[in-house]
């Protein structure tokens, strides 16, 4: 099976929050772990949220972008989705579109998607996309 992994994710599993051990082992079932390279600036702009916002600590945050190059095998770059990630933005009115290039990468890789959003979780399987 191969999955792609979201931002929401990602964070989950670096910063060993309440989802990371099942999250963990869905990555170690899969064949093959995937992203849009999208996932680096929002795993990014994420955690400097926490950090902002939520008071999370500065050595927690080092860790965390430790632990992010190792929790996908391949990076797709987003020019190689933008055209199927604008088709399922139009599909749709309530989600940002660049939410669709994780929707856009499981639908081409016929992948499983692990977000912990239940909005885009909604929306995926709408577009027949398997979550978990």
């Amino acid at each position: 099976m191969k999955v792609v992994l979201d931002a929401s994710c990602a964070i989950e599993i670096a910063l060993n929050k309440k989802a990371a051990d099942r999250l963990k082992d869905l990555l170690e079932q899969s064949a093959e772990a995937l992203a849009p390279d999208l996932l680096v600036p929002e795993f990014v702009n994420g955690l400097w949220k926490l950090h902002q916002l939520g008071g999370l600590d500065l050595e927690t945050c080092d860790q965390a972008l430790d632990i992010l190059p190792d929790l996908v095998n391949v990076l797709v770059p987003s020019a190689e989705l933008c055209r199927e990630a604008f088709a399922l933005s139009r599909a749709q009115k309530s989600r940002a579109a660049y939410d669709m290039f994780y929707l856009a990468l499981a639908l081409r890789e016929d992948a499983v998607l692990l977000t912990l959003d239940g909005t885009l979780k909604k929306e995926a399987r709408r577009v027949g996309i398997r979550v978990a």
